[in-house]
């Protein structure tokens, strides 16, 4: 028996990459801000507003998602003087979100270097939000390349946001069929009586037109506006619109929930690792492939940070895990395994077919009916794993030599990322290993892809391609020049793999 495991775990190596627990990314948001100024009517340098960053920033982050910042000429950009909790005027100087992000270096740094718009791929975005501030009624307004930006992206459908000021550019913006953009829909923006207080406030007149003077003379106009100052935003459709500089978190958490909404849009990955790892295995390729899809981790019971004995877990406990997981996505998913996890999305496929849309296999063990992993690994003769594991004393668990790591599953890694496989090596639950699956015509008729692994010393190339052929139910298998972990080694042309499945 020991040699059945030994031989077994030689091939069921995937890894605890470096990656972030539980913080899965679910896409890019694009916030567009002014480049800076000067007004005409006040003389003052004028950008962007703090809070209107910052405060949607802080919102986006929390929800998951990452976040980039474009402006027209891209480059440094400036804040408006009030809006700096730190100006002299105490204006903002409540504002602790805008003072975090200021005395954060990488923050900043963000501001300094905005990427130029027309250099912006759309389809990498989830969803825009134009900021305000003072600089957009001189940079943005009746500005034909953000018009057209903005228009080009409300029309697929994704939210598109614009708060404060920085609603002025649509005033002009128009469809391709030559209506305003804004014709019939509920929208907002810095109001009439916001201006004459500020107006007021500092003794001129600051802005050169009012926005909701102009708004109200549009075709069809459904300006609406709360009261001076409140947190006030609006969603009609995928148009979302803010008033003011208190009003940026409340459109951003519009923009959350139209992004939730927008989920079946895309496509739904459900990742799950192999042995000897956890979810942040997929820290490489996560968050790019959340660019165009929804992307879920799945992490197995004893795995990663999760506290179960490694000898109360069985395959049906791992199958329930990766079920559950299915089942809470709306619609179809493309299910993927690694490794290890071939045998798991199988019976998985098996059980719930109605809910696959693809089968992905990773390298990753391809069981006939009443194959286990056990079975499978005694074909393997290019395993380097075998020699190198240290069982516990009653043969439940098994890790791999520390000086072996390396060479067996990530020979081709950086050196960073083979101290990594090294510092959260966890050993793994021998059980689920030896139990046999249940497949029949169910598990058959699933589309499966198969990405093959080359220069794989955990589960051989060789092994790789005879239970493919074996299998005989393969749309389509792809080739990488890689280790163990295709993922890590080469990302890009990994997720460009599953971008490309039909």
């Amino acid at each position: 028996m020991k040699q059945i495991i030994v031989s077994f775990f030689a091939l069921l190596f995937s890894l605890n990459v470096f990656g972030q627990h539980n913080a899965g990314n679910q896409g890019k948001i694009l916030m567009i801000v002014s480049n800076p100024s000067v007004s005409k009517q006040t003389g003052w340098p004028i950008g962007v507003w703090y809070a209107e960053v910052t405060h949607p920033y802080w919102v986006f982050s929390e929800a998951g998602y990452s976040v980039d910042i474009a402006s027209l000429n891209g480059g440094e950009v400036k804040f408006d003087a009030f809006s700096d909790p730190e100006d002299a005027s105490k204006y903002a100087a409540f504002d602790y979100i805008s003072l975090g992000f200021k005395k954060d270096p990488s923050k900043m740094e963000l501001m300094k270097n905005t990427k130029k718009l027309s250099t912006v791929n759309p389809n990498d975005y989830k969803a825009i939000f134009v900021c305000g501030g003072q600089g957009p009624m001189y940079t943005m307004y009746k500005n034909t390349e953000i018009e057209k930006f903005f228009a080009d992206f409300y029309l697929t459908g994704k939210p598109s946001a614009a708060i404060c000021h920085g609603t002025c550019i649509l005033l002009n913006t128009k469809l391709s069929n030559g209506k305003f953009l804004v014709e019939g829909k509920k929208w907002t923006g810095f109001a009439s009586s916001e201006e004459q207080y500020a107006d007021n406030y500092v003794g001129m007149k600051i802005q050169p037109f009012r926005i909701e003077d102009e708004a109200r003379k549009m075709p069809n106009s459904k300006f609406v506006v709360g009261a001076p100052f409140s947190s006030f935003a609006v969603r009609d459709g995928n148009l979302i619109t803010g008033q003011q500089q208190n009003s940026g978190a409340a459109a951003a958490e519009l923009v959350v929930k139209a992004l939730e909404d927008d989920k079946k849009r895309y496509p739904t990955y459900v990742l799950v690792h192999g042995a000897w790892a956890d979810e942040s295995a997929w820290g490489f390729v996560r968050n790019e492939l959340a660019k165009n899809a929804n992307v879920v981790v799945v992490n197995l019971p004893a795995h990663g940070i999760d506290l179960t004995a490694s000898n109360q877990v069985s395959l049906a406990d791992y199958v329930k895990t990766v079920t559950d997981a299915v089942n809470a996505q709306q619609g179809k998913v493309i299910l993927v395994g690694h490794s290890m996890a071939g045998v798991i999305v199988s019976q998985v496929a098996e059980n719930i077919p109605n809910k696959i849309d693809k089968l992905v296999y990773i390298s990753a063990y391809l069981p006939k009916n009443g194959e286990d992993l056990l079975s499978l690994s005694k074909t393997d003769t290019q395993s380097k794993v075998g020699g190198a594991l240290e069982f516990n004393a009653d043969f439940s668990e098994a890790k791999i030599k520390k000086e072996m790591i390396a060479d067996a599953v990530c020979a081709d890694c950086p050196d960073f990322m083979k101290e990594v496989l090294v510092k959260y090596h966890k050993a793994e639950p021998a059980k689920p290993l030896g139990e046999k699956v249940i497949l029949t015509a169910k598990f058959n008729k699933v589309p499966k892809y198969y990405i093959h692994t080359t220069k794989d010393n955990a589960v051989g190339y060789d092994l790789q391609k005879r239970m493919v052929k074996a299998n005989g139910t393969i749309t389509k298998t792809f080739e990488m020049q890689t280790s163990h972990l295709p993922f890590v080694v080469n990302p890009t042309e990994f997720v460009k793999i599953l971008n490309g499945l039909k």
